[in-house]
């Protein structure tokens, strides 16, 4: 249990599961709606997608080699602690469990939701696998913004209220944002291995410190995108999060290689923050 809890990546799986929770309390606020069966079916689909890919991950850098001079938190494949066989069947079961999840949501929502469904158990394994591989060719962080924040964000909100809106839209890339934020520290981390075998990520192919830049973009662009909910009653305490923000633009400054283990601590708390917040404020409204 102790290698399945370390192979799940615990600190990465906030990514997932928030942003259909914030669109949950984003439809309250604008619809009145009460659909929270298909909540419970959008988290749990997007944690299982998120659990399989990590799986993958985990295996398929091993295999690549990426992993022989690991800094951040220990792979449970490149460090002998389980079978590679057996990691690729947790994938291989929690696709499984994602694919269950995704049936009454591709009844409520339609065919797009199917094609979605494809194509985000696929990329499980493509993200770092396959001869899609996005982590290698650099567009880890297009995914992170596309998957965690305009799909999962704008997909969820239209499965809870059946409408789409421009608030769902601004929601959905600062989440995007969000969540970039943690792939961002990662890759920054790993920035000097990855270098050496060859796993073109952005961080490799920018500068150190044009990346850090671009990091920072990262955590203080939701604070602007903000002011398209500037109505709401309680939307000001979201600012409260700049605290740890600010800690976190520190951080991606200062610290190098396994030293950045810090800043994904940070980034999960900020996103935390973050989100709860603006989830009070959603909720809020919606009562009023």
């Amino acid at each position: 249990m102790k290698n399945f809890l370390l192979a799940t990546r615990p600190k990465t799986l906030l990514a997932g599961v928030i942003p259909p929770m914030v669109a949950y309390a984003y439809a309250l606020s604008t619809t009145k709606t009460n659909a929270s069966f298909y909540l419970a079916l959008t988290v749990l689909g997007a944690l299982f997608i998120q659990l399989a890919t990590n799986f993958f991950n985990d295996v398929i850098d091993h295999e690549k080699g990426a992993d022989k001079k690991r800094v951040g938190p220990t792979r449970v494949s490149a460090a002998g602690l389980v079978d590679i066989k057996t990691v690729k069947k947790w994938a291989i079961t929690c696709v499984a469990l994602a694919s269950l999840c995704g049936i009454p949501l591709i009844i409520r929502g339609g065919w797009p939701f199917l094609v979605l469904g494809i194509v985000s158990l696929y990329l499980t394994y493509g993200y770092t696998g396959g001869k899609v591989s996005l982590a290698y060719r650099g567009l880890g962080e297009l995914f992170v913004f596309l998957f965690f924040g305009l799909f999962s964000v704008i997909g969820s909100y239209y499965l809870f209220s059946l409408e789409v809106n421009l608030g769902s839209f601004i929601l959905a890339s600062i989440f995007g944002l969000l969540a970039t934020t943690l792939i961002g520290i990662n890759n920054l981390r790993d920035r000097e291995t990855d270098k050496e075998v060859g796993k073109r990520t952005m961080a490799t192919r920018f500068s150190e410190s044009t990346y850090q830049y671009f990091i920072i973009a990262t955590i203080f662009t939701p604070y602007l995108l903000l002011q398209y909910f500037r109505d709401l009653t309680m939307i000001y305490w979201v600012f409260l999060a700049l605290i740890p923000a600010m800690k976190l633009s520190v951080i991606t400054f200062k610290n190098k290689g396994a030293e950045l283990n810090e800043g994904l601590k940070f980034s999960g708390i900020h996103l935390i923050i973050f989100s709860l917040l603006l989830s009070f404020a959603f909720i809020y409204e919606s009562l009023l």
